[in-house]
């Protein structure tokens, strides 16, 4: 048997829809940090375990991509939807687990998280792909 190369279909490029995964990716990203940092500090700061702590834990980690979300580079993009599932997750678990003001606290991070998510798989598929990171397709 023979193996065939096909030719790749071309990436559909979509500024607009780009743009929209851009802000949503934004707004996720941004309104997730904020909602961590006013959460544990003033909302309901937890009791057995140090503010600095919990802080430090749950904010550190979104910080690593912070220069390539400003910058819009693609690969950060790319990325940035696993680092989100984090907090889907602690999101659930708190808005089945607690009472009253902590569910709707749990119920924006699902939002925010899935808002990154979804705004960052949008903004990497509907963009470019740098020409250094082609392949050319073989003509046999």
């Amino acid at each position: 048997m023979s193996k065939t190369k096909k030719a790749r279909k071309p990436r559909y490029e979509s500024p607009h829809h780009a743009h929209i995964g851009r802000l949503m990716t934004l707004v996720g990203y941004f309104g997730l940090l904020l909602l961590i940092i006013n959460w544990f500090s003033w909302i309901a700061p937890p009791e057995q375990v140090p503010r600095s702590l919990t802080i430090a834990g749950l904010a550190i980690p979104l910080l690593f991509p912070l220069r390539g979300i400003i910058h819009a580079r693609r690969y950060t993009h790319q990325w940035v939807g696993f680092l989100s599932m984090l907090y889907f997750i602690i999101g659930v678990d708190v808005w089945f687990n607690q009472q009253a003001i902590e569910q709707l606290l749990g119920m924006s991070m699902v939002l925010f998280s899935l808002l990154l998510m979804v705004g960052s798989s949008m903004y990497s598929r509907y963009t470019p792909t740098p020409p250094e990171l082609r392949k050319p397709v073989e003509d046999k």
